[in-house]
């Protein structure tokens, strides 16, 4: 027996997909009554005994990598502008029923900032099923809930003020940085060149696009070291918000340094202070 290939198992010239385990056993039940032999009997059985754990192995290590590593990021948040600093967090965890929730926080003195999409996963690519987005401080508060309802094929604002068509591969504001990350991971697994990043985004009663390139490799300073990152920045044809994000490859695109600038050069940084991503801490370079 030898392993071809991450996805498939070859013995006696049959290849196996590895959760395929009832035509396995199908196959060296068939050998075992076609042998009379007792030595040649008791060789298939353990032979089948051996295969079915690197198969239980296979399976449970391909569960756990299609697992989402959870992650809690701090980061210093500045208010370009306003002399006003904030700690911001976000948040990636497993709650119930299989569902994940990714969630981001910018909180100071002035002004508190909440976001928060629950999704599930659909070939490791979100789905989302609830975005809620609330603003309390200085200026106009905001409070938004958006539930996306695939029976109905909907995004509706709980708040009554909007409802449109659910297309296919439609996301929120936060689940839309899920699946950058994803698309990302992937490009580098496949040794491929980064791809073009665009996405189908519920926006205030609108289906927006948002387009994003990576325009090369930075080391950004944190406190917790340098960070080799990629930059990805938004491409808007009006010229006039720009977003930029700098994502780290060492940590599953983990977000490290996003910069919102208006056109009045007011805006908004987050610099990543300390996170935990799955089991470690997130170190950079000394």
């Amino acid at each position: 027996m030898e392993i071809k290939t991450q996805t498939l198992l070859k013995y006696e010239n049959l290849y196996l997909e590895k959760w395929d385990c009832h035509r396995l056993a199908a196959h060296l039940q068939e050998l075992a009554c076609s042998v009379s032999s007792f030595g040649q009997k008791l060789t298939i059985i353990r032979t089948a005994s051996m295969v079915t754990l690197i198969l239980l192995c296979l399976m449970d290590s391909v569960r756990l990598a299609a697992e989402p590593i959870p992650f809690r990021a701090v980061y210093k948040a500045d208010y370009k502008g306003l002399p006003v600093s904030a700690v911001g967090i976000r948040e990636l965890k497993r709650i119930e029923n299989g569902k994940y929730q990714l969630s981001s926080t910018a909180q100071s003195f002035f002004v508190s900032v909440f976001e928060k999409s629950i999704f599930e996963l659909h070939d490791q690519y979100p789905l989302p099923l609830e975005y809620d987005y609330k603003r309390t401080g200085i200026g106009k508060n905001r409070d938004t809930t958006l539930t996306f309802d695939r029976q109905t094929g909907k995004v509706v604002s709980e708040q009554g003020e909007w409802e449109i068509e659910a297309t296919k591969g439609i996301l929120d504001k936060l689940s839309y940085q899920y699946r950058m990350r994803e698309d990302l991971k992937h490009a580098l697994k496949k040794g491929q060149s980064w791809p073009d990043l665009n996405y189908q985004v519920a926006d205030n009663g609108r289906i927006k696009t948002y387009n994003f390139e990576i325009t090369g490799e930075e080391f950004i300073d944190t406190p917790v070291g340098r960070i080799k990152t990629v930059k990805a920045i938004r491409i808007r044809k009006n010229g006039g918000r720009s977003t930029t994000f700098w994502l780290a490859p060492d940590y599953e695109f983990l977000l490290i340094r996003l910069l919102q600038t208006e056109k009045d050069g007011k805006g908004f940084e987050l610099l990543l202070k300390e996170a935990q991503f799955g089991s470690q801490q997130v170190q950079g370079l000394e």
